[in-house]
């Protein structure tokens, strides 16, 4: 079946067919296409600890989180060119980072010259320093031979730091030569994904021309730091640091790398980033993730399934939201001519890590079901709103060990229109001014996997709530 929505979110944005944004509004295809999912325990007692925990020490991760860290090694280690790394802060650590080295250090074997870009978002919420970050790219590079052909570049930046328009790097990817990409909701942080009440996330591995398009969007945060270095601006901030020859050095910036272009394939694809404040000058710029979400919900003849941290952003007893997804679902559950159903899967208000982490502001079913009827107004429903807190097994509605017990956090960023049309990517669906990137999927072979891999035991523990 030819493609529809990504052509019919590309006229609504008024954008030339093939998106005409590198790296942001760009449609282009894939080879291959592999969902990774955290922790994947579906039907597992949620106060049963020996996923993380055994008799002398720690467990062994889950088996599909073991699978997200040897596809980040191997994406890694098959590099000839360029590896791309961006994630948020904190820094890479445990079993994450140990995947990243010995992916380093695999590609490094062959001798010949590698350029690798890290990439991290600094936000007020973290208190890392330079001295940390120094350590950070210490820490993956001591397998690395000081006669390898490979140099380093790390940056830790935000591009605003105003306080009402605050702006850093939030995507997720881990890319190699334009060939592989592995981009998602991911954090590259082993206690909130690999220890005691792993956070449920969802990326994936693209393979084929499509990973060339995060290449573009880094390329355009490296030009950023570029222009950034030469002539620092009064609101945004950044940290260099960089390894070569087995030492550590001053950072140096490569805003782009040469790449042979990949055959098409056979899979429609289109990427979409976000920029936030302080890349570019054009505002619109800021929104696109939102408008092709908004774009593609808008076609939806049968079903529109979201899998979310949150619906709203929740903050200082304020609740934003996304207004054109809102009216477009309001458009959607009142369209005389179709029926639609639309799903929600969210963490419960409140969720946090062991640790502390938040992964929800605290916007309520309720909060959502108001929004959501002032939208409608009057208007008579023509489709069905379902909503749910995340759970993962037919009892327990919370993660246990001793005396701890923690809410469920759902971090993925998936929509999926008629089950033949998916998102994947770093942006939440709520409004927020962040650095985004993500790839509509068009496809409904590809679809049924997401489906029968994720979303269906989603919906199935989940739902029994709703």
């Amino acid at each position: 079946m030819s493609p529809t929505i990504i052509p019919g979110c590309l006229a609504a944005l008024g954008a030339p067919p093939d998106g005409g944004l590198p790296g942001l509004l760009s449609r282009t295809t894939l080879e291959r296409f592999e969902v990774l999912q955290t922790p994947g325990l579906w039907g597992h007692d949620p106060a049963e600890n020996a996923y993380w925990l055994a008799a002398e020490g720690p467990a062994p991760p889950p088996a599909a989180s073991r699978r997200l860290l040897e596809a980040i090694e191997q994406v890694i280690a098959g590099a000839e060119r360029l590896v791309d790394i961006a994630s948020l802060e904190p820094f890479a650590s445990g079993e994450f980072a140990a995947a990243i080295r010995r992916g380093l250090a695999r590609a490094a074997h062959r001798g010949q010259p590698l350029t690798v870009r890290i990439m991290y978002g600094r936000h007020r919420f973290v208190k890392q320093t330079d001295a940390d970050f120094e350590d950070s790219i210490r820490d993956l590079t001591t397998a690395l031979p000081a006669d390898c052909g490979l140099r380093l570049h790390a940056c830790r930046m935000e591009t605003s730091n105003d306080q009402k328009r605050p702006s850093w790097n939030h995507a997720k990817i881990v890319a190699a030569d334009g060939r592989e990409a592995i981009v998602g909701g991911h954090n590259l942080w082993h206690d909130d994904y690999l220890a005691f009440a792993p956070v449920h996330d969802l990326s994936a591995r693209f393979t084929g021309p499509a990973a060339h398009e995060a290449h573009a969007f880094l390329d355009r945060l490296w030009d950023w730091v570029a222009r950034e270095r030469a002539a620092p601006s009064a609101i945004g901030s950044m940290t260099l640091s960089g390894w070569s020859r087995g030492s550590i050095e001053a950072g140096d910036v490569v805003a782009s790398v040469p790449l042979p272009a990949a055959a098409p394939g056979p899979i429609e694809a289109l990427a979409v980033g976000r920029l936030g404040t302080g890349v570019l000058a054009d505002a619109r710029i800021a929104t696109i993730g939102s408008a092709v979400a908004a774009s593609a919900f808008r076609q939806a003849r049968s079903t529109i399934r979201l899998s979310q941290m949150d619906f709203g952003f929740h903050w200082d007893s304020v609740n934003y939201w996304a207004d054109d997804v809102v009216v477009a679902l309001a458009d959607v559950l009142t369209a005389p001519d179709r029926s639609v159903d639309v799903f929600l899967v969210l963490s419960e208000p409140g969720a946090k890590t062991a640790a502390g982490g938040p992964y929800s502001f605290g916007t309520t079913f309720a909060d959502i079901d108001a929004k959501m009827r002032a939208a409608i107004g009057a208007r008579p429903l023509t489709g069905r709103l379902h909503r749910a807190a995340l759970r993962f097994s037919e009892s327990g509605d919370r993660w246990r060990y001793g005396d701890l017990e923690l809410k469920i956090i759902n971090h993925a960023k998936l929509w999926m229109v008629d089950d033949r049309a998916f998102h994947v990517g770093s942006d939440n669906i709520y409004p927020h001014n962040l650095q985004e990137f993500g790839y509509v999927v068009e496809s409904e072979p590809l679809a049924r996997e997401v489906l029968a891999d994720y979303w269906e035991p989603a919906w199935r523990f989940s739902g029994r709530g709703s």
